[in-house]
């Protein structure tokens, strides 16, 4: 990924992610990491929406009314991304580990959606701060096939933006407060992945 997407990230002030055309995890900004959890405590290869969207030791997500959307805007993107280049070794990978064992991605899968971007708002319910309404869009990045960055938004000086301000300062003074102590950045929040929290311990939680 290019030095200047990451600078970008780095100088946004609002949540942005950058996923790669198999949905792969691939850089955050702090502000990402303030609203959806730290992804530095898992391998790589895991960094993955889908694979942790149907992780069944991760969420109890799926009883969250708007799980089952966001899931297939996710499978809707990994289809246009198959439907370019059905046999390259990152989806098949993905999309036969899914396929062996959970019912629900077979199930949703099957429904043959293709989605080359999408949009929407969520709902963030997280306890510190309460309940965060975002607007989210996805951008095309310069390559080809190119990444997407993933951007959440939301109307200036409303109560969901000073929610936001709120959550990201909680995470700066974590933060800064694991630096001083030397704790490794791994142990940061747990990666949220839809719009519901999930149980104490777990993993996934939007």
């Amino acid at each position: 990924m290019p030095d200047s997407t990451r600078r970008l990230l780095r100088v946004m002030d609002t949540p942005a992610l950058v996923l790669g055309r198999h949905l792969d995890l691939l850089a955050w900004n702090r502000m990402a990491e303030a609203l959806l959890g730290s992804p530095g405590s898992h391998p790589s290869d895991r960094l993955n929406m889908l694979l942790l969207m149907f992780d069944d030791t991760l969420t109890g997500e799926r009883s969250c009314p708007h799980w089952e959307r966001q899931a297939l805007d996710y499978i809707g993107m990994m289809r246009a991304a198959v439907a370019t280049d059905p046999t390259h070794p990152r989806a098949t990978a993905i999309v036969g580990e899914l396929s062996i064992r959970s019912a629900e991605f077979r199930r949703l899968w099957a429904r043959h959606d293709v989605r080359a971007s999408v949009s929407g708002s969520k709902t963030f319910r997280i306890p510190e701060v309460g309940d965060i309404v975002l607007d989210w869009d996805t951008y095309p990045l310069p390559g080809r096939p190119g990444p997407v960055m993933l951007v959440f938004t939301v109307e200036p000086g409303s109560p969901d933006a000073d929610r936001l301000q709120l959550l990201a300062s909680l995470h700066a003074t974590r933060s800064a407060r694991a630096d001083k102590h030397s704790v490794q950045k791994t142990s940061g929040s747990p990666l949220r992945t839809s719009a519901c929290t999930p149980p104490p311990g777990s993993m996934g939680s939007r």
